[in-house]
């Protein structure tokens, strides 16, 4: 049946070619992004593509089964999301046929399926855009995505901060009511967006020397556990690798929202190991972090295992005991991330350090949190960077930062995840004009996190909350 059904689509696709000489081809289509053989949810907004080879006309004909749309344009499709969105309402997959006229001939490419999952996305994606370098950040800013329509809004440019410095953005399980990020530079501090209310935290104190750098929420929102870093950089004399970024020293301390108190806790800030990148996990009650031996003569020797500590939520304290989930290895293990039904932790591992952006060999591995099992995720990796990655509300769906497209501007990808932990083909983040975006945009996005709904604070709200800081009481 579904030989029958892909002949009737060839046909179809082939009355496009009636003014020019045809010719098939049993290749896949040249497209941009690549969408062959991927999973999408439900709600997603249009694929739109383009072609990468000189054209004149392209056509495609996209069928569910049942019904099909038929989309033409001179260099790529562009998906009418009002038939899109029927085309997908009653979807297992869809099959797509393209054919490309160019010099006089019209090519018929191979037509290829994409999987229609029942699974819902959460409403967006926030994001940090920066440009790919060191030496200057320039022009930056905070923006969230609308995955179901496929539009960029501001959250805030550091143009209206007195090019400060953003980073840092983080949600309650993707709750967009119980946010916050950093702001660095004259007159900043973190910014924590709680429930329509808006305050602006000194988070340096007397206790923890510098200010607060990597948040996790706690699943229920009281809590945040930061890491206290104090970051620098060295610079490489090869031109395969440019710097890297490394901590002199580091802590984990626990900022508790209900009491404005941040918690500092002498397990978690010795000096015999440096401690970052905390995660809670899905329940609360165990606070994952990365551990290393310092070292700053030689880099490739900081290795970092991947350690846990009981957590409290009803005391805010944690346990006795340091546990140390992997060890690594011989590499480096960074930004633990648990899934929000409790059943998978995935971390970037590297050859070594703690900023796997700048290194070449950093990918996405999986740890199954009831029998322990680790596994590169083969289908998410490239032979380029992967790195910061974050899961949806639902546990259903991940998006992990990639350098697979240039080698240089990292983007996200998105990938499904079934019932056996099992990952679908990664898609690149949709476009409406998907070359003319990606080619001109000379920024890379940094922190991709699912949000659940739109952030419902406005740069006027930000730079109010600008006015004065509070300061924190430390914790000892």
């Amino acid at each position: 049946m579904r030989k029958i059904f892909t002949l009737i689509l060839l046909a179809l696709a082939a009355v496009a070619c009636s003014t020019a000489d045809k010719r098939t081809s049993d290749q896949l289509p040249p497209i941009f992004p690549d969408y062959a053989g991927v999973t999408i949810p439900v709600n997603i907004a249009p694929l739109n593509f383009d072609v990468t080879t000189p054209a004149k006309r392209v056509e495609a004909t996209i069928s569910n089964g049942t019904e099909q749309i038929e989309v033409k344009g001179r260099e790529g499709v562009r998906i009418s999301p009002r038939k899109w969105r029927a085309l997908l309402a009653e979807a297992e997959r869809l099959t797509v046929t393209v054919a490309v006229t160019a010099e006089g001939v019209c090519t018929q490419y191979a037509p290829f399926e994409i999987e229609v999952s029942r699974d819902s996305i959460d409403y967006g994606l926030c994001y940090r855009r920066i440009d790919p370098g060191y030496e200057y950040y320039a022009r930056m800013g905070l923006y969230y995505y609308d995955l179901t329509e496929n539009e960029e809004h501001i959250l805030i440019e550091n143009t209206l901060l007195g090019s400060s410095c953003v980073n840092c953005h983080s949600f309650a399980k993707t709750n967009p009511s119980k946010m916050m990020f950093h702001i660095r530079g004259n007159g900043g501090g973190t910014l924590m967006h709680l429930e329509g209310e808006n305050k602006l935290l000194n988070t340096k104190t007397d206790a923890t020397r510098v200010s607060c750098v990597y948040p996790s929420w706690h699943p229920e929102g009281r809590y945040i556990a930061y890491s206290i870093n104090d970051i620098k950089q060295t610079f490489h004399n090869v031109p395969s690798k440019l710097l890297d970024v490394y901590d002199y020293w580091s802590d984990v301390v626990i900022y508790d929202t209900k009491t404005g108190q941040l918690n500092t806790y002498p397990i978690l800030s010795d000096t015999v190991r440096m401690e970052t990148f905390p995660s809670f996990s899905a329940d609360g009650r165990t606070l994952y972090f990365c551990s290393a031996e310092p070292n700053t003569v030689s880099l490739p020797e900081v290795q970092y295992e991947l350690c846990s500590v009981a957590f409290d939520p009803e005391t805010g304290e944690v346990g006795n005991e340091i546990t140390t989930v992997w060890d690594g290895e011989g590499t480096s293990l960074l930004f633990p991330r648990a899934s929000y039904d409790g059943r998978y932790l995935m971390v970037t591992r590297s050859a070594y350090g703690t900023f796997p952006i700048w290194h070449k060999d950093a990918d996405l591995w999986l740890i199954d949190l009831a029998t322990g099992e680790r596994r590169a995720l083969d289908e998410l990796n490239s032979d380029n960077t992967e790195s910061y990655h974050s899961w949806s509300s639902s546990s259903r769906w991940v998006v992990f930062s990639s350098r697979r497209i240039d080698g240089l501007h990292t983007r996200p990808f998105i990938a499904h995840v079934d019932d056996e932990g099992r990952f679908s083909k990664p898609f690149l983040l949709p476009q409406n004009e998907p070359t003319k975006w990606y080619e001109g945009l000379m920024q890379s996005y940094n922190i991709p996190e699912f949000i659940s709904a739109p952030i419902d604070i406005s740069p006027r709200d930000i730079l109010n909350a600008e006015e004065g800081a509070v300061e924190l009481n430390a914790r000892k």
